[in-house]
């Protein structure tokens, strides 16, 4: 199978409306079909794929996400920074920013930052004066910056798939997504106060502050012990998700706000979700595992090796291939098909294993909120209750912001290194 057959296939597929996971899944089998392997083989592929404690992390970080998105835990964060930042020009925007920031590290996916910061942020930002595509695309821009913020979801399968330490890709994304965070707070409050006046004004008090702050305190606690934990070597990101859980269950009790009703729809959703990750990473590793056995990575290799003397052109086609497949296979499948074939020409090229995981990361967490194929921006449009190329032009200065991160992180190493190597 070439590479060219095998994404036009998935591509027509899924242009007919087949879901990606399907998609992955048949074009691999019908490429084991091909080469006369048994079907033994690709489920065995299928297996090995997901037979990893590592990947047990998802599910259970996503249960930390469902159960304190239900316990009211994100409603509490975001009021506590809102009152931080909400007087500003631009205030309501930035807090969305700042929110997901610290919302990531409870969710570890993308989606589901969209969704709980929207469906909290859309409606007061609208009301305060934000024209609704310009408030979904904040939403949209914020939580593309959660693939970088532990325990990010796709960050831990990137880690099982090149194997590399999920605490230094844990600490390579910080900087990073600290610094396009602050990019795409100077472009909210550029546009509030020259572009796009709004008319927010959060009134904070002393008072109100320190209120704010002490609901916020507990929910705080969950990324400190998670990320706390994990650096410091007391557990792994598994066991650290499964810590997570517990914390969430107790936060949940302690507030009495999740009602007997509702364990029952946070189980559901956090299988529904799971389920869906976990299957595309497991049919993208059937796909991989074909691409190997038909030497497409030999094909590919030979190709691009002629670019990987030239860094500019090398880092310019990664780019570009990772943002496009990132934005059509969702993100996780581009993944873990691409990372294996290009991580040995990246080290050709001069890019270490972290250096290039943390750029491939911030390029998919771009083509996860590219209207009008990104999942995210569907997400936030369905919330905005506006159209999906409404929100294509509001998306183009945040876009611009995160390029020049990707441009930074491809030409100053240090920018993903240097903290882990403060810890080695």
């Amino acid at each position: 199978m070439t590479l060219a057959v095998g994404f036009v296939g998935i591509v027509a597929l899924i242009l007919i409306g087949v879901p990606v996971v399907a998609a992955l899944g048949t074009v691999g089998l019908a490429q084991a079909w091909w080469d006369g392997l048994p079907l033994s083989a690709a489920a065995q592929s299928v297996y090995h794929g997901l037979d990893s404690f590592t990947l047990l992390a998802i599910p259970l970080f996503v249960l930390t996400g469902e159960i304190l998105h239900r316990s009211g835990a994100a409603e509490r964060l975001v009021r506590f920074v809102t009152m931080l930042v909400g007087w500003l020009p631009g205030g309501l925007g930035m807090s969305v920013v700042a929110s997901t920031m610290l919302f990531s590290g409870l969710s570890g996916s993308v989606n589901a930052d969209a969704a709980a910061i929207g469906s909290t942020m859309i409606p007061p930002m609208a009301k305060a004066g934000y024209r609704r595509p310009w408030a979904a695309a904040i939403v949209a821009a914020a939580s593309g910056t959660g693939i970088l913020i532990p325990p990010s979801i796709t960050m831990i399968v990137l880690g099982t798939v090149a194997q590399i330490s999920i605490r230094d890709l844990f600490l390579a994304a910080l900087i990073p997504a600290a610094v396009v965070a602050v990019a795409k707070g100077v472009v909210i409050y550029f546009y509030a106060k020259y572009v796009e006046p709004t008319g927010e004004r959060v009134e904070v008090t002393a008072a109100a502050l320190g209120r704010a702050a002490v609901s916020a305190m507990l929910p705080l606690g969950a990324p400190v012990i998670i990320l706390g934990g994990i650096l410091a070597g007391i557990f792994t990101a598994t066991e650290a998700a499964a810590v997570a859980v517990l914390y969430a269950v107790l936060l949940a009790v302690g507030y009495r706000s999740v009602s007997r009703s509702d364990w029952g729809t946070i189980l559901v959703n956090a299988g529904r979700i799971s389920g869906v990750v976990l299957s595309l990473v497991g049919v993208a590793q059937l796909l991989a595992f074909m691409l190997a056995y038909d030497q497409v990575g030999v094909e590919l290799a030979d190709w691009t090796s002629q670019f990987t003397g030239n860094y500019l052109v090398f880092v310019t086609i990664l780019m570009i291939l990772f943002w496009i497949l990132g934005a059509l296979l969702d993100g996780i499948p581009a993944l873990v098909v691409l990372i294996p074939l290009f991580l040995p020409l990246a080290a050709q090229a001069g890019m270490g294993e972290l250096h290039f995981a943390i750029f491939s990361l911030a390029v998919f967490g771009i083509s996860l909120v590219t209207p009008p194929l990104g999942s995210a921006s569907f997400i936030v449009t369905g919330l905005a209750k506006i159209r999906v190329v409404d929100l294509i032009r509001p998306m183009l200065p945040f876009m611009a912001v995160m390029f020049a991160t990707i441009l930074l992180l491809a030409y100053v190493p240090a920018f993903s290194e240097w903290l882990p190597s403060l810890v080695r």
